[in-house]
């Protein structure tokens, strides 16, 4: 089939737009910080149980799942995961100076090892933001309601401000697919472990504006993931 290649030129212009529509005052403006934030050691030598799978047998093994075992899941292998992907995002994309730097907030539903609660993640470090009490009722984070049935939760942020001032939409785009590549990586790491979970949009907005400072504007979620043991 024929495509009539002067009906795709106003889409594929529009993707390769670049003009912002911001005030280009981002630099004057930060994400709020965590004044309360308690450093978290995360042990680089840290490994699950058994021997992971390789790429190729994790992808035809892979399953969406949001069916979970009630066991805890250990909050210092998903610590360490979630940075090992904020890590590689920055070393490949080579962007954080011009958009800002990726960041990840896992919610420890059932946690072994570390306190249940929010943890606060980047490239290069780990923090506990709060309790697992300041989440409240997990099932009014999102939409759909058996998201909060997993052992946690973890969502993947982006300074959209510093997005827009850098390159307007395509910034935007820019910050969609390293969240989304950054958010699969970790996915990825825990089925190969044997863990399992599930991609979904993310929170409700309002649900987690204070638990995660998010603005919608300098720190904003874009993709979420589950993940737990899967059922006995």
């Amino acid at each position: 089939m024929r495509t009539d290649s002067s009906k795709m030129e106003p889409l594929l212009a529009a993707f390769a737009e670049r003009t912002r529509t911001s005030d280009g005052l981002a630099a004057d403006r930060s994400p709020m910080p965590f004044a309360d934030a308690l450093p978290v050691d995360i042990d680089e030598q840290a490994t699950g149980p058994g021997q992971p799978l390789d790429l190729h047998d994790t992808l035809q093994a892979r399953r969406s799942s949001l069916q979970y075992g009630d066991a805890p899941v250990r909050t210092d292998l998903i610590l360490r995961w979630v940075r090992e992907a904020l890590s590689r995002d920055a070393d490949d994309w080579a962007l954080d100076d011009d958009i800002g730097p990726l960041e990840a907030f896992v919610f420890a539903l059932r946690s072994e090892g570390e306190p249940a609660g929010v943890y606060r993640v980047t490239a290069h470090e780990a923090s506990f933001l709060a309790p697992a009490s300041a989440i409240g009722d997990p099932e009014l984070l999102g939409i759909q309601r058996e998201f909060a049935d997993a052992g946690g939760m973890v969502t993947v942020c982006a300074n959209l401000d510093a997005a827009d001032s850098w390159a307007g939409a395509h910034g935007f785009r820019l910050c969609a697919v390293r969240a989304s590549m950054s958010l699969y990586d970790f996915h990825l790491r825990c089925q190969s472990h044997g863990l399992v979970g599930t991609i979904f949009g993310g929170f409700i907005g309002a649900a987690v504006r204070n638990l995660i400072q998010s603005d919608g504007v300098t720190r904003h979620p874009l993709l979420a993931a589950t993940y737990a043991h899967p059922l006995p």
